[in-house]
């Protein structure tokens, strides 16, 4: 993706998240916005290929064996009952919630 070539609707992200942006901070969010994407966008320059897929980078830049790491261990959830001892309502195996985005 190319940052030249991308244009940020702030106003619409603004409206999403329910904020009031004045025109200058809405002209100072894209430039931003904009800078910060092609910032990124450079990590695409780097050469990957010779990547060693077998290792993980944990704690502190420390170099660690995938088979070192812990295995998954399966366990047991939560059943229906748990999951809905909190909840407002339920509706059939749902979680039901007020509506909280009005569009």
């Amino acid at each position: 993706m190319s940052s030249e070539n991308k244009h940020f609707d702030i106003k619409k992200i603004a409206e999403l998240a329910k904020l009031n942006l004045d025109p200058e901070e809405i002209d100072k969010f894209e430039s931003q916005m904009t800078d910060i994407i092609s910032h990124f966008s450079s990590l695409q320059k780097i050469d990957t290929s010779s990547f060693n897929l077998k290792n993980w980078e944990i704690d502190k830049n420390k170099i660690t064996n995938v088979s070192d790491l812990r295995n998954d261990n399966k366990s047991i959830g939560f059943n229906e009952e748990e999951i809905f001892s909190n909840a407002p309502a339920k509706e059939s195996k749902f979680i039901k919630i007020k509506k909280i985005l009005d569009r």
